[in-house]
């Protein structure tokens, strides 16, 4: 039996818009692009090794850093094979293995989020973090980079690293220099847990962690999908009871075929952008019972906290109010904020127009589908207009019903006016805002501005100048202004066909009044 030293290089897409999603909602932040592995017997020599190019799928593209940082050309990817079908043939390679290693934990995480993108199943053999084994034997080590490591272990560095093959022998190299099989039964032996107070004092056997994503409901589909596996096997783990704790950190069992339960702790962080952190550890009753002491204060004040807010009348008793989540299927939350707005515009009429008020949020959210499938971004499309023209309608209970990150962007895009602040001080403000907006808040914003500007097109060619008497801003001048502005504001989304066609409405509405004094002058001429 043998063990096996592996690397992997990966293209990245940094873009979230952009990121590879596959048909069961899979997401691919980074895709392999070179597989190197070298398989060793257990005193690390030498047996075998495995190296190959992977092509990018959906006509992918290299990125620039990736191409300048591993010197991989498109020619070297457009001769390897697709990840189908190399993925079995390496899963092959790895069937007398007893175990796997790379150096640090994200080898390990890019190949299983793969597996899982392309639904293909993982190997069954154990996977260790060289890293980790190394700084558990060498207590006074420096920075753990693999070249500076191998550099104090006194291993010749003489190959190019960022090469798969390469950075896979150096690392076998470096593990030669340890005690792997003693790394290894420390590794897998049951880790030591202590109790100070109410505080849970232990290591994990494992931990990984999401990239940043804007909002938590993307992070957590992350996190099941690439994250939920067992530390031993790599398979994919099941929910197997009820958490216990807080919103954003949380204690939940889930568990392996074959190795059992695990106790999974859940950690939610980020103020813009959000990300997931999983720590694995035994699910033995000792530290059960410790998890629920560490929960116990947390839950209390998390309470205390909601009591201080108002009352609703004939509300649940207040402990069942705390811990209300909201729990909606991604592909659930448009079709409920439809109905939840068609009831709330309901009667309703749009400015000066006999169309149901409804209609306008419904081509919102036909923009938005042009530039995102994101379903809360979707959601907060059809919902956009409700806190502003449905009176007692809050942003508490957008989120109560929809969630917080559908209720900010809904907040984002409600103006509520204000008697005292001048016209165009609102929209001097508005652009301000739009200038430190992220990628969804501009999305929803052009989204609404475009639905605007089509009636605005629709209206001009019908009234002229008798248009702006409508507005609250009878000036043309102002109103051109402010449109203008907002063409710029939006020009970080110029790559989509909704900017172009925000840009040419917007261009056409405030260039006739000109054109039309400058005809009879041509015809003088």
């Amino acid at each position: 039996m043998y063990y096996v030293v592996i690397d992997l290089e990966w293209n990245q897409y940094h873009n979230p818009l952009r990121t590879p999603t596959s048909r069961s909602g899979v997401k691919m932040h980074e895709e392999i692009i070179q597989i190197g592995a070298i398989k060793t017997d257990h005193q690390m020599n030498p047996v075998d090794t495995f190296r190959m190019f992977i092509r990018l799928g959906g006509g992918r593209r290299l990125d620039k850093y990736v191409k300048k940082l591993t010197h991989i050309s498109d020619a070297d990817i457009a001769s390897g094979e697709d990840f189908v079908s190399a993925a079995p043939q390496f899963a092959e390679w790895l069937k007398d293995v007893d175990a796997v290693f790379s150096w640090g934990p994200d080898d390990r995480r890019v190949y299983l989020n793969n597996l899982a993108f392309f639904d293909l199943p993982a190997p069954s053999c154990a996977w260790y973090d060289a890293q980790k084994i190394y700084a558990s034997q060498v207590p006074e080590h420096g920075p753990l980079a693999l070249k500076t490591v191998a550099e104090s272990l006194q291993v010749r560095v003489t190959l190019s690293l960022h090469d798969a093959m390469n950075d896979a022998i150096l690392t076998a190299f470096c593990m030669y220099q340890l005690n792997v099989e003693a790394g290894v039964e420390a590794y897998n032996k049951q880790k030591e847990t202590a109790a100070s107070g109410d505080t849970l004092q232990m290591k994990p056997l494992f931990t990984c962690k999401t990239h940043r994503h804007m909002n938590q409901q993307a992070a957590w589909e992350e996190a099941c999908n690439g994250l939920l596996r067992c530390p031993q096997c790599m398979q994919p783990l099941s929910w197997s009871g009820d958490e216990i704790g807080t919103l954003t950190r949380f204690y939940k069992p889930a568990k392996c075929d074959t190795h059992g339960e695990y106790l999974i702790r859940g950690e939610f962080g980020g103020s813009k952008m959000c990300t997931v952190k999983f720590s694995f550890f035994p699910a033995t009753p000792e530290i059960l019972e410790l998890a629920k002491k560490e929960m116990q204060p947390a839950a209390k004040r998390h309470r205390r906290r909601r009591r201080r807010k108002p009352a609703a009348p004939a509300a649940a008793p207040a402990t069942e109010a705390a811990e209300t989540v909201v729990s909606i299927a991604p592909e659930e939350l448009l079709p409920r904020a439809i109905v939840f707005a068609a009831e709330a515009h309901r009667q309703q009429a749009r400015g000066t127009g006999a169309a149901a008020r409804i209609v306008h949020p419904m081509e919102v959210v036909s923009v938005a589908a042009t530039m995102t499938d994101d379903p809360a971004l979707l959601a907060a499309a059809a919902l956009h207009d409700t806190l502003e023209t449905c009176p007692g309608l809050t942003a508490e209970a957008i989120e109560k019903t929809f969630g917080a990150h559908v209720a900010d962007l809904v907040s984002f895009e409600t103006e509520i006016a204000d008697p005292e602040t001048g016209w165009r001080e609102r929209k001097q403000a508005e652009l301000d805002r739009l200038k430190g907006a992220d990628e969804e808040q501009l999305i929803l914003a052009l989204s609404d501005r475009l639905s605007d500007a089509r009636a605005l097109s629709r209206e001009y060619a019908a009234l002229k100048d008798g248009l702006w008497q409508r507005f609250n801003q009878a000036d043309r001048r102002e109103q051109a202004w402010y449109y203008k502005a907002l063409v710029v504001a939006f020009k970080p989304l110029e790559r989509f066909g909704a900017y172009g066609e925000f840009k040419h409405l917007i261009s056409s509405v405030f260039a006739r009044r000109r054109a039309a004094k400058s005809a009879p002058e041509e015809n003088n001429g």
